[in-house]
């Protein structure tokens, strides 16, 4: 067998010395629609989406610009701040990394503030400016015809858009944040986010914006996810939680809970995908984690986005806590002690 390969390293083929054969013109046919609808497949819009916003816009009033302390990588604007609730005690500053990267087409410019996260999570908070004179109004539904966020660590993401409070929506700004969770770990690992066509509704979604966006054109930037990862290690060892496989890995950091299944069969749906998780603060209050529709209709637990792949299973918190303030994490009903967590 090892000789046909040798061999087979040994042969090449001239394309040129064959004539093309033309396609039929059905098949021609067959083959553009084919082409166009994976195109078409590829760029989904994408509708922003809005959250507390009356919350949010009081917060990010009284956190006009939060200092995140001696040695931080980055000061967040605040209306970010108030969007993950956080504090100049939680701040999150060595998880978080200014970029400040800028691009400018003839419709507008798109600027990334920066990036925040843990081994599993990003938020990525950026504005999109239209030309001035331009008024891009805050109280309106947007959307874009493509905005992803990935990395080259993980084949497989989930990625979630929000849009920040306007305080003037007058102006010719609009603030957003994107968000992205992996089932393999991010930090370190070069990513690229795209933001193409901000349009607003009501409008046709089947097709893309380019003649009618308010902010045209395609935005894209590449940066290295160079940041502290707080996580601690809250389990290692494999543990029956009643979920059929037992928890080889649980981790909490601010922004996220990780867990790991052992031995899940390969198209088997993971169970650790919406299994209950409470997390049991130092004066045994419970705050249970979410979905972010729950939270908003009734403003309890915390609020967050679930992922997962194979064994694997994220928690992206929208709501960033301090895992100091808390005495265990409960994972079905059984607790996990925070005193014996590794960082």
């Amino acid at each position: 067998m090892k000789d046909i390969y040798e061999a087979l390293n040994h042969v090449s083929m001239d394309l040129d010395a064959y004539a093309p054969v033309p396609l039929e013109a059905g098949e021609a046919e067959r083959q553009v629609n084919r082409l166009l609808a994976a195109k078409k497949t590829e760029r989904p819009a994408l509708r922003v989406h809005r959250r507390r916003w009356a919350v949010l816009a009081a917060a990010a009033a009284l956190t006009a610009c939060l200092a995140v302390g001696v040695g931080a990588a980055h000061s967040w604007s605040g209306d970010f701040a108030a969007f993950l609730g956080l504090g100049e005690e939680n701040s999150l500053g060595d998880m978080s990394l200014g970029l400040a990267l800028s691009q400018t087409l003839p419709g507008g410019t798109v600027t990334l503030e920066g990036v925040l996260g843990d081994d599993y999570c990003i938020y990525v908070p950026f504005t999109v400016e239209a030309p001035e004179g331009q008024v891009l109004d805050g109280t309106l539904d947007y959307g874009f015809d493509n905005c992803t966020l990935y990395s080259d660590a993980s084949d497989g993401m989930v990625q979630h858009m929000e849009m920040l409070p306007d305080d003037d929506p007058t102006d010719n700004k609009l603030r957003f944040v994107m968000m992205a969770s992996s089932s393999k770990p991010l930090r370190g690992k070069m990513a690229e986010a795209t933001v193409w066509n901000l349009f607003s509704y009501p409008t046709d979604t089947s097709r893309l914006h380019d003649e009618d966006a308010v902010v045209p054109g395609r935005f894209e930037f590449s940066f290295r996810l160079d940041y502290e990862d707080r996580s601690v290690v809250v389990c290692d060892q494999n543990t029956d939680v009643g979920l059929g496989w037992p928890l080889a890995r649980l981790e909490l950091s601010p922004v996220s809970v990780y867990l790991e299944l052992d031995g899940l069969p390969e198209n088997e749906m993971n169970p650790a995908f919406d299994t209950s998780i409470v997390l049991i603060g130092l004066d045994g209050s419970r705050q249970e984690l979410v979905s972010d529709w729950d939270h908003e209709q009734t403003g309890e637990g915390i609020p967050g986005l679930s992922f997962s792949q194979d064994e694997k299973a994220v928690r992206m918190l929208l709501q960033a806590i301090d895992p100091a303030q808390y005495a265990a994490v409960e994972v079905n009903g059984v607790a996990f002690p925070l005193n014996e967590a590794v960082g």
